[in-house]
C-alpha cells in the first residue's frame, strides 16, 4: 500500500509522467504477454516462434492456428489491457479507475446511433488513405515485414467452423476494442491533451501511437485515421464505451465477412 500512495504521488496530476510510465510499462508489458503467449502456445503443442520465422506463407492446421491465436490472446492481454489497468491504479486519485479511464460517463443510445453513422461515413477516408498508403515509396524490409503479418493475419482469420469464428472474434475484435481503447484513449489521449493543452494533439498524437505499435506501415494511414475518429468519438461523448463499441464493430464486420465469404474476403 505504502509502494502504491508513492507512485500516486509521482502520477497525479503529472500527465507527462503517466504517458512516460504508460510507455514504459507497454515494453514490460510486450516482453510479459509474448513469454506468456508463448508458454500458452506450446502447452498447445504449437511452436509460435518457429512458425513466425517462416519465409513463405503456409495453411496451418487447426491446432496451429488456435494457437496463434491463444498467444495473441494472452500477449495482447498484458501489452495494452493489464498495462492500462495498472497505470490507471496507480495514477488514481479518490475519483477511481473508472473515472480516469472515462468509464463512468453513460453511454447515450443517441450518441451511439451517431457515432455509427460517422463510423460508416468515414470508410470512404479510410479506404482512400489506405490506398494513398499502398502508393507511398517504403523500405523493402517494411513491406516484407507487413506481407509477413498480413499472412499470419489471414490464418487467424481462416475459419472452417463456428468455434473458430467465436475464438476469432475474440482475439481480433473484443481485446482489441477493450485493450487499445483503454490504453490509447483511455490512459494516452487525455494525458497527451492535458500535456498539450490542445485536444487535436492529444487525438491524433495518440492516433499515430495507435498505429504505429501494430507495426504494419503499409496500412498506417488508414489505422491512422481510424484511431483519431474513435478518438474524437471519445471527446464528443465523454465515455470510453463509444470508441469501444465503435473499435469492436469495424474489426467485427471484417471478421463476420472473413467467415461468411472466405473466398471472397482479402485481409
Amino acid at each position: 500500500m505504502q509502494q502504491d500512495r508513492i507512485f500516486n504521488n509521482m502520477l497525479r496530476d503529472r500527465p507527462g509522467a503517466v504517458i512516460l510510465v504508460t510507455l514504459i510499462a507497454m515494453l514490460f508489458g510486450m516482453g510479459l504477454g509474448a513469454g506468456l503467449g508463448n508458454a500458452m502456445a506450446q502447452m498447445l503443442g504449437v511452436n509460435v516462434t518457429d512458425i513466425m520465422s517462416w519465409t513463405e506463407a503456409h495453411p496451418l492446421e487447426y491446432h496451429e492456428r488456435q494457437g496463434i491465436r491463444w498467444f495473441n490472446l494472452v500477449a495482447h492481454f498484458f501489452s495494452f489491457t493489464f498495462v492500462a489497468l495498472v497505470v490507471a491504479y496507480l495514477a488514481t486519485d479518490e475519483r477511481g479507475v473508472a473515472q480516469f479511464l472515462q468509464f463512468k460517463q453513460r453511454l447515450r443510445a443517441i450518441d451511439l446511433g451517431w457515432g455509427l453513422v460517422l463510423l460508416i461515413c468515414s470508410l470512404p477516408l479510410i479506404l482512400a488513405s489506405n490506398w494513398l498508403n499502398s502508393v507511398l515509396p517504403l523500405p523493402e524490409s517494411l513491406v516484407t515485414l507487413e506481407n509477413n503479418q498480413n499472412w499470419l493475419v489471414g490464418e487467424v482469420l481462416r475459419m472452417e467452423n463456428f468455434g473458430e469464428f467465436l475464438m476469432a472474434l475474440m482475439v481480433a475484435a473484443v481485446a482489441p476494442a477493450v485493450g487499445e481503447e483503454l490504453l490509447f484513449r483511455g490512459v494516452l489521449q487525455p494525458r497527451i491533451q492535458e500535456s498539450t493543452r490542445d485536444i487535436h494533439i492529444g487525438v491524433w498524437v495518440s492516433a499515430a501511437l495507435f498505429s504505429a505499435i501494430h507495426l504494419q506501415f503499409v496500412g498506417f494511414l488508414p489505422r491512422m485515421f481510424l484511431g483519431a475518429l474513435l478518438g474524437y468519438t471519445l471527446v464528443w461523448s465523454g465515455s470510453l464505451w463509444l470508441p469501444i463499441i465503435l473499435h469492436f464493430v469495424f474489426n467485427a464486420i471484417q471478421i463476420v465477412g472473413a467467415y461468411l465469404s472466405p473466398e471472397s474476403f482479402k485481409v
